[in-house]
């Protein structure tokens, strides 16, 4: 049996629950996994303990990774949903604060580099922006099993999204030329396992932010685009869009994209300390200043020269 046919059994559960029924059922599994998975909870108490500036073991550490368990579980259940919204449903999940500053960075015709990271749910993120007219390309990672994949893609097809697999040949292409296009071009770029990484410190310790966005936007001239999405009290979403991030342009080009990538990190920094329990990394942040080695959800993309 593929995994597809898990998605589909589960879309039709996750369909007919409630969400006063589907929301804490999801955060109760979620913290059970807390507690059944000692491994992925030490990491966790780790990240967090990092960003919170605390120990591991201090009780708003161990609070933030429990409620975190719980949210990514709340994630699961409105991913396995999205095969199923309809674009009104979207538009009703998601409200949409800050839409001018992208409008302005796409009225340049250079098409817009959406840079999140992956706080609450990157997919329904996408997802707003697609059904609000906006040609959204995602960048994304294969998930396991081919079958699966392929659901999955259906899905974000189906709303409006357009897939760029991270791993086939022609993924830089494909960006280049979203971009010539005027289109929107969506990353999620706080994890990274690549050899070219950008050292910056993050929450007080040394990481490798990938050196992509930057490199891009140097390239083609599109803007950088911070923008990111929360869950309400009321499991509904609000999803942000800020002004452009200053793109160095001082013709030294790795200073340039060094410059670019920090104030990403610094971003990523606002948005992970407004929302700690909404940030999903689960793999070890900070080990010996680099990222996980292990497959996370997206891979952030190419070191590119002009």
């Amino acid at each position: 049996m593929t995994l597809a046919l898990p998605f589909r059994l589960g879309n039709l559960v996750v369909r007919v629950l409630p969400p006063a029924v589907r929301y804490p059922l999801a955060a109760l599994l979620g913290r059970c996994a807390f507690y059944a998975m000692p491994r992925r909870r030490r990491i966790a108490l780790q990240n967090y303990g990092q960003v919170l500036g605390l120990p591991p073991d201090h009780p708003r550490t161990k609070r933030t990774a429990r409620h975190a368990f719980g949210n990514y579980a709340k994630l699961v259940a409105d991913f396995i949903l999205m095969d199923s919204l309809s674009p009104k449903a979207i538009r009703a999940l998601v409200r949409a604060d800050g839409v001018e500053h992208l409008d302005r960075a796409l009225a340049q015709g250079k098409g817009a580099i959406a840079v999140t990271a992956h706080v609450s749910n990157w997919d329904i993120l996408a997802a707003a922006a697609a059904v609000r007219g906006y040609v959204v390309n995602a960048v994304t990672e294969e998930l396991p099993g081919n079958g699966l994949n392929q659901v999955v893609i259906r899905a974000r097809e189906r709303i409006g999204m357009h897939v760029i697999p991270l791993a086939s040949s022609g993924a830089v292409r494909a960006i280049l030329r979203a971009l010539a296009r005027n289109e929107v071009v969506a990353l999620a770029s706080d994890l990274y396992r690549g050899e070219h990484g950008v050292p910056v410190t993050f929450f007080g310790r040394p990481l490798a932010f990938p050196a992509g966005p930057a490199a891009i936007a140097l390239k083609t001239g599109a803007p950088l685009v911070p923008v990111w999405v929360r869950r309400e009290p009321d499991n509904r979403y609000v999803a942000e869009v800020e002004a452009p991030l200053e793109v160095s342009r001082t013709g030294d080009h790795a200073r340039d994209i060094q410059l670019t990538t920090e104030r990403m990190a610094r971003f990523f920094e606002r948005i992970i300390r407004r929302t700690p329990d909404q940030w999903f990394v689960f793999l070890p942040m900070w080990r010996d200043g680099r990222a996980p080695s292990a497959q996370p959800p997206l891979e952030p993309i190419l070191d590119t020269a002009p």
